[in-house]
């Protein structure tokens, strides 16, 4: 198995981990499901890297269908399942600022794993900004740095019954 599935299987660990939290405040809220969109905004030297994503997206009560979809990105889906649906998608090299990702149906959680991978040599720091929506309006953002020559995954999860939080690995 590829680090990079290795890193998915932890991400879906994260993710049900976190979707199962017993919180007395969000429990009425757990099967509140909407469209989500990650806008994704790079650093200036985004074409010196190359961009590997698992995208996760999760269904407390399943019902996710089998035609589910990214839209804005090419993604290649590795796990479907009612409940939970996997893909992975590769921009290399990363041929725009932005990047704009956006769930096909509503659901309940979104996780997105990100890989960033120096393409030149004496590459500076890539940064990126992740901001998530619903409904057209921005809930949070986070912003995260990838180093060179790194090949470490940032994992951030978004419940769409929290979405001013964001859970990060």
């Amino acid at each position: 198995m590829n680090k990079f599935n290795q890193l998915l299987i932890i991400a879906t660990i994260l993710l049900f981990s976190a979707c199962g939290k017993d919180n007395p405040e969000v429990e009425d809220q757990k099967s509140v499901k909407k469209v989500i969109e990650i806008k994704i905004n790079f650093g200036t030297n985004y074409a010196s890297y190359g961009a590997n994503f698992g995208l996760q997206v999760a269904s407390i009560d399943g019902g996710l269908p089998n035609n589910f979809r990214f839209e804005g990105i090419n993604s290649t889906p590795s796990i479907v399942h009612d409940a939970s649906i996997i893909h992975q998608a590769e921009i290399s090299p990363i041929s725009s600022s932005g990047q704009s990702i956006k769930t096909s149906t509503p659901v309940s959680t979104f996780s997105i794993a990100t890989i960033a991978t120096n393409l030149t040599e004496n590459a500076t720091p890539l940064t990126a900004k992740f901001e998530f929506y619903i409904d057209g309006k921005k809930t949070v953002e986070k912003s995260l740095s990838f180093q060179p020559n790194d090949s470490a995954a940032k994992v951030l999860i978004f419940e769409v019954s929290n979405p001013s939080e964001l859970i990060e690995s």
